[in-house]
């Protein structure tokens, strides 16, 4: 192999930042299809919000699993987004900032029988003595006879979001009623010890608000108008259709104050008016609340006093008649007093449709701020997107630097393969973006580009964090053996990557001439070494160049039976059937099955056996064919073209692990391992650790095969 981007890059993947868009299935979808699963960002990590303008609707996301009266007694937070959102449902630890969600290994159990397809709610309240929350879930079972159906049910997980209690048994029975999610519910031990802040909760005419060390006020500032003030006030009781309150009117008729406050006095000889606002959040409001009041001076109006309230008889409703009895003020109030000073008090519906000056709908009303742990819990009354356009709690988090905290969108899987569409490669890209987005929660793209330069391997290798994250299939070791492949200086770069998981895995078959074996008389490998050893030098093995995977397997060939071969090397990853079939320049060759497939289908070659381990061995059209190392000589003898998974140097091993469980869960679909077999290819999905060590067996066995002088 003299080319080592060949070799290092079979295939390559990135994460780049981008939402993931994908419209959630309803309950009645997933009812008439179960096995759509829903996407679910199952990975996510509060991170600051920067900019001047806060996004309120991702801030306040969350919904709380428990009573709001009981939060300040909790350290763990029930975050639960709603059914609207990308987002799944987590848990969060004020104290430790620790977030806590099920795993993607957890989303399938029982040897794939059962599968989380969506997750609804996780209770902070359901946490049971060892801190293990409940999960609500939905639930498809694949049936033994291939049928399908879906449920919810209950589980608990632990901290590592494996299932500790799962949410059905193997059998499909719920879990034993002492084991149950809400068997044993309390609040943490202790409570949650409070940290000490330099925040503090302020209020402007009974509104709360944060202010800094300096008195600065953190946004939402609390209204400076009581007006405002009182209208957030009455929309926080969550306001119910018919209910009323009392306003100011000119004599036009024209709305001075919106008819949201209590009873209000009439406007004095200054022109100015007393208003009043409850002083504090109450959902049952009493009449010892107490109350912030304020005098408001009034603009210059005049007119009114020759009118008087008159209730109409035909619809029960005040208005205004002049001395001639005329309607002036049509009757539309529910109550209405005398002009005093050019105003009026008067009662009406509460007005749905106004708005204080220049408030936008987008902003919270902060109900109640909460102190958990070394975190702000803000409880408002939102209404955005995501509460489908309606007043809803929602919950928001801040920490004691003042920053907002939003969950960071999982980005975009980008699979770039460098080669054009077709091949093997591709070929596997397109499985991972077919079945990951339900896993991973992300959308997944397959992009094509031309070979890689230095300078791209440079950037992929060393950069990328979490939100751009470089993945290579390549072959091991990393960085080749020294004085057999010869490229460009990136040994180092691809040793700084980290180990992901071993996607798959690809023998070779060693293939005869059919002519030649019936005349040789070789129908099987003890037939071929027995002739190799009674006539040394004399059989001819094709392979692809130096470097490559048919190289290694002629090496370990000679080496493990100490036979002795010629090898006829050809300049390409492979030779083709036809150095046999048409050339007749060799009597043997190592290549891939899908390589010699349709010459052994019409006879012109026989299979000896594959370099598959014969734990795993490789059939066509109903015939398995024999491993090579069934041979008592070659026992142990393996070879393999591996694509494994691999990650820049700054990547973030836990983004890492997520990656490499959902590849495990991916490669564990029956449709897959039926994809896998056809293509003559065994799937992965080891850990990290298991890809290292393969890759130490690999370095082994290169040295073993280059020790019977192969070159």
């Amino acid at each position: 192999m003299k080319r080592l981007y060949l070799v290092a890059a079979l295939l390559w993947l990135c994460i780049a930042l981008g939402r993931v868009h994908a419209a959630p299935p309803s309950y009645a979808d997933l009812y008439a299809d179960p096995g759509r699963a829903m996407p679910m960002q199952a990975n996510w990590q509060l991170q600051p919000v920067t900019g001047q303008v806060q996004p309120w609707k991702d801030i306040f996301a969350f919904t709380v699993g428990i009573d709001p009266r009981l939060t300040d007694r909790l350290r763990w937070l029930g975050l639960n987004p709603g059914k609207n959102s990308e987002l799944a449902p987590a848990l969060f630890n004020a104290q430790s900032g620790q977030t806590l969600f099920l795993s993607s290994a957890a989303r399938s159990f029982c040897d794939g029988r059962w599968q989380v397809v969506r997750m609804d709610y996780v209770s902070a309240s359901s946490i049971n003595d060892t801190l293990q929350p409940g999960f609500k879930v939905w639930l498809v079972e694949r049936k033994p006879g291939g049928g399908l159906r879906s449920t919810t049910a209950y589980g608990r997980i632990d901290s590592q979001g494996q299932w500790a209690v799962p949410p059905v048994t193997c059998d499909g029975l719920e879990p034993r009623d002492v084991d149950s999610p809400f068997a044993i519910s309390h609040l943490s031990p202790g409570g949650s010890e409070q940290m000490a802040s330099d925040l503090h909760v302020d209020k402007v005419y009974a509104q709360h608000g944060l202010r800094d060390a300096q008195g600065q006020w953190l946004p939402p500032v609390p209204p400076l108008d009581i007006t405002t003030a009182q209208w957030m006030a009455y929309k926080k009781q969550i306001v119910t259709p018919g209910s009323s309150g009392t306003g100011l009117i000119d004599a036009q008729g024209r709305m001075v104050i919106p008819f949201i406050f209590g009873n209000l006095p009439d406007a004095t000889a200054q022109k100015r008016i007393q208003l009043c606002t409850s002083g504090g959040w109450d959902s049952q409001r009493h009449t010892d609340t107490s109350r912030v009041c304020r005098w408001q001076r009034l603009r210059g109006s005049h007119g009114g006093a020759a009118l008087r309230p008159v209730k109409d008889a035909n619809t029960n409703r005040w208005g205004y008649q002049n001395a001639q009895g005329q309607w002036v003020i049509a009757p539309q109030f529910h109550e209405a007093r005398q002009f005093r000073h050019g105003y009026a008090v008067v009662a009406g519906a509460f007005p749905e449709d106004w708005r204080p000056p220049g408030w936008q709908d987008d902003w919270p009303m902060i109900r109640k701020f909460h102190r958990v742990g070394r975190y702000w819990v803000a409880e408002a009354l939102v209404r955005n997107a995501s509460t489908d356009g309606q007043w809803a709690i929602r919950f928001g988090l801040m920490n004691d630097a003042g920053q907002w905290l939003a969950p960071a969108p999982q980005p975009t899987l980008h699979i770039t393969v460098i080669f054009p569409p077709g091949g093997r490669s591709d070929h596997y890209a397109q499985m991972l973006a077919r079945h990951l987005p339900n896993l991973l929660g992300r959308n997944v793209q397959v992009d094509h580009k031309p070979p890689a330069t230095l300078a791209d391997y440079r950037q992929l290798t060393m950069e990328g964090g979490n939100a751009k994250v470089w993945l290579g299939a390549m072959m091991l070791p990393r960085g080749g053996i020294k004085d057999l492949h010869q490229g460009p200086p990136i040994e180092a770069l691809l040793q700084s990557l980290h180990p992901v998981t071993l996607l798959a895995s690809e023998p070779l078959v060693l293939v005869i001439d059919s002519e030649k074996a019936d005349t040789l008389g070789i129908h099987s490998t003890n037939d071929l070494l027995a002739y190799a050893r009674a006539h040394p030098g004399s059989l001819r093995i094709a392979t692809g160049d130096d470097g490559w995977i048919g190289h290694l397997a002629f090496g370990l060939l000679l080496s493990m039976s100490g036979v002795d071969m010629q090898r006829v090397v050809y300049k390409r990853m492979y030779p083709d059937s036809d150095v046999i079939t048409k050339e007749h320049a060799v009597e043997l060759l190592f290549a891939p099955a899908n390589g010699v497939k349709v010459a052994v289908e019409r006879g012109q070659l026989r299979v000896l056996g594959t370099t598959a381990d014969p734990m795993h061995p490789q059939s066509y059209q109903g015939v398995q064919w024999p491993t090579l190392a069934s041979n008592a000589s070659l026992a142990g003898y393996t070879a393999y073209n591996h694509f494994s998974l691999w990650a820049p140097a700054d990547s973030d091993p836990a983004s890492n692990r997520i990656l490499q469980e959902a590849v495990a869960q991916v490669l564990a679909k029956p449709e897959v391992r039926d994809y896998l077999r056809d293509i003559q290819a065994v799937g992965g999905g080891g850990t990290p650790e298991t890809l290292l060590e393969l890759e130490h067996q690999e370095y082994e066995r290169w040295m073993r095969a280059l020790s019977s002088s192969t070159r």
